[in-house]
């Protein structure tokens, strides 16, 4: 009897869902964003390489444990990451303005997050899961989040997002993607989800539960057209959430 219902179950079709991808996303956003600003316009290479380097600083500082970290000045960790040389910069002082800039920013960050005394519970991780009301699977890099800590008996996230540059639209559109992620593999929203902009040394903070989920719902119903990439098939989900290869997905970043 038991063999019989196994044989069934593999005979079952498995789900195939059209994936929509954050990094994917992000980038066409910020690409519509500078078009508008000038026609024919591109994302700026030296946006794309500040992202990736301090994509890898955060991930080589917040590996490191609590009091490891401690001891260690995120200035340290990004200067080793920072490119040396300028390259993608427009001048030499742009080169330097911006890494000033970017330095500070982090070293308030970091200064902000030693509450957190603890290993984050995800970091730059690539996490997916199924969202059957639009027919696609969800995947987003969270670059750090925080399990609740305290006595307050909550046990939510707090989701952290650092971006080069300020984008307005790619801030929506990241919580609209992270409310339905958190509903969807947790039945909740996160507690709440933090924004720093670094060039502009700016830290946003909204409440989880800002927007409902349908509202997130439909506006990922209109964020799935920007992911046209050619492997956008649809694919087989295993299981509602799991860990992919965030690395090869950071560098495709930089390279797309």
């Amino acid at each position: 009897m038991m063999g019989a219902s196994m044989l069934a179950a593999e005979k079952q079709p498995e789900i195939r869902f059209q994936p929509l991808r954050d990094y994917i996303v992000e980038r066409t956003l910020l690409d519509m964003t500078e078009a508008e600003k000038q026609a024919g316009a591109v994302l700026p290479k030296w946006r794309q390489q500040v992202q990736y380097t301090v994509g890898h600083a955060l991930n080589d500082f917040y590996s490191l444990t609590p009091e490891v970290r401690q001891q260690t000045p995120i200035q340290f960790i990004l200067e080793h990451r920072w490119p040396s040389r300028s390259n993608a910069f427009s001048s030499l002082l742009h080169y330097w303005e911006v890494k000033n800039k970017v330095m500070d920013s982090l070293i308030r960050a970091v200064s902000y997050n030693r509450d957190h005394n603890v290993m984050p519970v995800k970091l730059y991780e690539d996490w997916h899961v199924a969202v059957p009301e639009l027919g696609m699977e969800l995947s987003v890099i969270f670059q750090l989040v925080w399990q609740m800590q305290g006595g307050s008996g909550k046990d939510g996230l707090i989701i952290q997002k650092f971006m080069a540059c300020r984008c307005e639209e790619v801030a929506e559109g990241f919580y609209h993607m992270v409310n339905v992620f958190c509903h969807k593999a947790y039945g909740k929203p996160p507690e709440r989800v933090e924004l720093f902009l670094l060039m502009e040394g700016e830290q946003r903070c909204y409440p989880g539960d800002c927007y409902s989920l349908e509202y997130s719902l439909d506006y990922l119903r209109l964020l799935s057209v920007l992911d046209e990439s050619p492997d956008s098939g649809a694919k087989s989900l295993s299981g509602n959430t799991g860990r992919r290869g965030a690395e090869e997905v950071r560098c495709r970043q930089l390279l797309i």
